[in-house]
């Protein structure tokens, strides 16, 4: 049911490859060669990120990302939001579209049940993540 994009997957990446290295200023270019895609890829994908103002561009020889603020300040929903957009339910956001919405059991649930997800991952920082990473 829930799925994570690939532009969001690399996007995660990205944060806490510039929160594992908080002292200086990332290129992108080697984490695109690790990772095996490309640059220009990843530099789409930070230019969502800046604009939704988790990361700063530095420009020029040297240039690069840094996180805009410190990673125990930086919530994994709103990479998630910068990324994907607001979390929501089909059934419950496009005025009844789904087929089964007026005998759903489930459409009274799920409401509650994408705030307790949204709370979590709210609860959740960079700096959290990277302490569980190998």
């Amino acid at each position: 049911m829930f799925q994570i994009s690939a532009k969001t997957d690399y996007g995660l990446l990205i944060m806490l490859e510039l929160a594992r290295h908080t002292d200086q200023v990332v290129p992108l270019s080697p984490l695109a060669k690790r990772l095996k895609v490309s640059s220009p890829y990843l530099s789409q994908i930070a230019n969502h990120l800046q604009k939704a103002g988790l990361i700063i561009s530095r420009e020029g020889s040297g240039g690069g990302y840094t996180l805009a603020r410190p990673a125990s300040k930086i919530e994994v929903m709103s990479v998630l939001e910068a990324l994907s957009g607001e979390m929501k339910v089909r059934c419950t956001h496009s005025g009844g579209a789904c087929p089964h919405f007026r005998d759903c059991g489930l459409k009274s649930a799920w409401p509650i049940l994408i705030d307790d997800i949204k709370l979590s991952l709210s609860k959740r920082t960079l700096s959290s993540l990277l302490k569980q990473t190998i």
